[in-house]
């Protein structure tokens, strides 16, 4: 089998997502991105890519693309000997035309959210836009991967057809987020450190973080906030010497402060899923999250706190519980380790990729 995955290029979870992925499947695969200045054919980090460079980016989130640049997926399609097409969400402008006119069995995986926490004007059209994307698209693949599986059920109450709707959760490489030693709390001369990573934009909802931290109880505590967004400056005005932002880190950089960190924090509006929230539980870090995504799912039966409200008091409160707790915080941690093992290991995640891909020819050749 030849793949083409059509996704971001090193922007946010559903990068990673299709990076790892692709790293461990045995066909052939190239990786076509819209979301650069870069073009043309690259092979990087073991991966090959064909890129379509952007015109205007809109918030990270979609990016338009110059006229013609259909024909350029059409060259790479017919170069590459394609034989299914994945697509990771309506990202770019030629998206649309390569659902209608590639000719090819088309897998569309929905990674974007379906509700925000906040906002109820904007949450109500953002909601109808994505009905209006999820229902036309539906029309013209062949099968729509939830990552979610309560968007299975959502899905259907739309009116799409169960039988083009299938459950694969994001993967954890439980490898590589593993707990180690860390030697980042005496580095930063803290007693007690707590971690966010993630895109610094509206969604993350990062600047409610800040203010909680600033009213925790507990001394000696730093905030680290890993990563870089369009409200970066935004965010260390409203800093102070205990909170520390150190930008977009490598893998090996992240891991130090994630593995000596207390406690992530992840206060989101929204999530597909939550994947800083799996890889926080497996490098045994407890979590506290807003109840976005799978969060329940993944935090239940005490392995991590699901906020109730997401206020700035509640959030305080909750840090300032599990860092005055460390046998409740080292339980935790344990529990989380396990559970992620036990239920998203990517070999698992490739597999049911591959066999869905698998049957999705199966299906296109009669």
């Amino acid at each position: 089998m030849n793949i083409l995955e059509i996704t971001t290029y090193k922007v946010g979870g559903v990068y990673t997502h299709v990076a790892e992925l692709v790293k461990r499947m045995k066909n052939k695969t190239i990786i076509l991105t819209g979301s650069s200045k870069k073009k043309g054919y690259e092979t990087e980090d073991g991966l090959d890519f064909y890129h379509i460079p952007v015109l205007i980016p809109i918030q990270d989130i979609y990016f338009i693309n110059s006229l013609g640049s259909y024909k350029k997926v059409k060259k790479v399609i017919d170069e590459k000997k394609i034989d299914l097409i994945h697509i990771h969400g309506p990202l770019f402008t030629f998206c649309k035309k390569t659902i209608k006119k590639s000719k090819k069995p088309i897998v569309f995986t929905t990674h974007y959210v379906l509700d925000f926490k906040g906002n109820k004007i904007l949450s109500f059209f953002y909601k109808a836009l994505i009905k209006y994307i999820t229902k036309t698209t539906a029309k013209n693949v062949d099968k729509i991967i939830c990552v979610n599986k309560d968007y299975k059920i959502k899905y259907i109450e739309w009116g799409i057809e169960k039988n083009k709707l299938a459950y694969i959760p994001n993967g954890i490489d439980t490898n590589k987020f593993s707990p180690s030693k860390s030697d980042i709390k005496k580095k930063l001369n803290c007693k007690n450190l707590l971690i966010f990573w993630g895109r610094l934009g509206y969604q993350k909802n990062t600047e409610i973080l800040i203010k909680s931290f600033k009213k925790i109880k507990t001394k000696g505590t730093k905030l680290v906030i890993i990563g870089k967004g369009p409200e970066l400056n935004k965010l260390k005005k409203m800093s102070n010497e205990n909170i520390i932002f150190t930008g977009f880190l490598s893998d090996k950089e992240l891991l130090n402060y994630a593995r000596g960190a207390d406690v992530a924090v992840l206060p989101s509006r929204a999530e597909s899923w939550g994947l800083v929230i799996g890889e926080a539980m497996a490098c045994k870090i407890p979590v506290i999250s807003s109840d976005v995504g799978m969060a329940k799912d993944l935090l239940g039966e005490n392995r991590g706190i699901v906020l109730k409200n997401n206020s700035i008091e509640e959030m305080a409160e909750k840090i300032d519980y599990l860092l005055s707790n460390k046998k409740l915080r080292i339980e935790m941690g344990k529990k989380s380790r396990k559970y992620v093992i036990d239920n998203y290991r990517w070999e698992e995640v490739v597999k049911k990729t591959e066999d869905l891909y698998k049957q999705v020819l199966k299906n296109y050749d009669k």
